[in-house]
């Protein structure tokens, strides 16, 4: 009876050891658990809070990314990393806001007590210092940590803390535009004399072709000595050639018609308040202006102006240089037209104009407003000489280009077109290596570490 009592005793013993190991085990499983559960949380948090920086800034200013501009946030310096605010704004404004905004809706947020630390970096730079090689134009890098309190006491013992951290970088990636075979489109459906050229006017688009939507049975009307020079000419009706008028090459008639080649290009906001755009008024020295909204754009009496980069709102009114004024904007510029804005540039203007070389509106230098599907109609005319870099959409527009303009331009796209009085159009690339209209990059907001 002695030995059974004596067995029985080392096994309560034993059962007692092994219980204390399995609950130590137990503990160590569910704290590693809850571990990897936090840093998994904060690596979600980060992902989404970069993505946020970079798509706010995409969506603010969509073509390209400037520090302090559009609400494009890149800390003070640029690039400097910055905790988010304990509490972040209910309603963001900045992409440095979007981010902290979208880290605390994923449950992290520097807090008074130091648990949990949110930073965030972020430049316009053409790589991210922690992602070398990586092309983009502008990026952000979120970081967050915290110390999160174990259930069982940290493992190895020691009651510490378990410590969670990620790190994510995200960037604007840009697709390069294509180069379309065909340079001039008129997207009329059925408007007769869609494309029409009279009185010894002249279009050249030697290496690009023509398209002309129309369905009508005179979509195409060549008169009046006009002349036409082209690759290739492609009409969905009927062209009509007469009085003198010619084409280079014989017209293809009956063929399907095509979709506009700008129809991807996204269209902007104005901003709530404009700016006057009244730079008549004589002075010494160049107007100097600076991107945003316009309540119309006017340069005349032979007044100059250079435009910088960026894009230009034209909130109604009109975009005219008139009286021998000179515009200059070489710098990349998009003219965007909304409102019932339209263009008219003549009486002896002289206009250099370059297009954004990257972005969503690389290439194109002139765009109406889509929802404008009854506009006036835009004019270049009277004497003015043009060397427009880029292209000019305005896909419901009747668009003037008479009265002895010359027009050099890399492409056309407009829902009718009309060449009168001595005019001379060519798509032509500065480059010497372009040959049909530039159809605009995609900029992306992507993943980059």
């Amino acid at each position: 009876m002695k030995r059974n009592k004596s067995r029985s005793g080392q096994a309560l013993v034993m059962v007692t050891m092994s219980l204390t190991l399995m609950i130590g085990m137990l503990g160590l499983a569910v704290d590693m658990g809850w571990g990897y559960f936090r840093r998994e949380a904060a690596q979600t948090a980060a992902d989404a809070a970069a993505a946020a920086v970079v798509q706010a800034a995409m969506a603010s200013s969509p073509n390209s990314q400037s520090c302090g501009s559009n609400n494009v946030w890149c800390g003070s310096p640029a690039g400097t990393a910055t905790a988010c605010p304990d509490t972040p704004p209910a309603s963001p404004v900045t992409s440095f806001d979007y981010g902290c905004a979208l880290a605390l809706a994923n449950g992290f947020a520097n807090s008074a007590g130091g648990s949990q630390t949110v930073t965030i970096q972020a430049n316009a730079t053409s790589s991210a210092p922690n992602v070398p090689g990586t092309a983009v134009s502008y990026w952000a890098t979120v970081r967050i940590s915290e110390n999160a309190v174990p259930f069982f006491g940290a493992p190895g013992g020691g009651g510490g803390l378990l410590s969670s951290s990620a790190v994510t970088t995200a960037g604007v990636t840009s697709t390069p535009g294509t180069i379309s075979n065909t340079c001039l489109y008129v997207l009329s459906p059925s408007g007769t004399d869609a494309f029409e050229i009279a009185n010894g006017a002249s279009v050249k688009t030697s290496s690009c072709g023509i398209y002309v939507n129309s369905n009508a049975a005179t979509a195409m009307q060549v008169t009046g000595g006009a002349t036409v020079t082209s690759s290739s000419v492609k009409v969905v009706g009927g062209v009509s050639v007469s009085n003198g008028g010619s084409i280079s090459s014989t017209p293809a008639t009956g063929v399907g018609s095509v979709a506009d080649p700008l129809i991807s290009l996204p269209s902007l906001t104005p901003a709530s308040s404009c700016n006057s755009g009244n730079y008549t008024n004589w002075q010494a020295v160049p107007y100097a202006l600076t991107a945003g909204t316009y309540c119309g754009l006017s340069v005349g009496n032979g007044m100059s102006a250079v435009l910088g980069a960026g894009n230009y709102i034209i909130n109604g009114g009109t975009f005219s240089v008139q009286g021998g004024s000179t515009l200059t904007a070489t710098s990349g510029v998009l003219i965007y037209l909304t409102n019932g804005a339209t263009v008219n540039i003549a009486n002896g203007a002289n206009v250099t104009m370059s297009p954004q070389t990257s972005g969503s509106y690389q290439g194109v230098l002139f765009f109406q407003d889509r929802s404008m599907t009854s506009p006036g109609s835009s004019t270049f005319a009277g004497g003015a000489s043009m060397v427009l870099s880029g292209s000019l959409y305005f896909p419901y527009a009747l668009l003037n280009i008479n009265n002895g303009s010359n027009v050099q331009t890399e492409g056309i796209v407009a829902g009718s077109v009309n060449f009168q009085g001595g005019s001379q159009t060519l798509q032509q690339a500065t480059s010497g290596s372009q040959t049909g209209l530039m159809t605009p990059g995609v900029s992306t907001a992507s993943m980059i570490q």
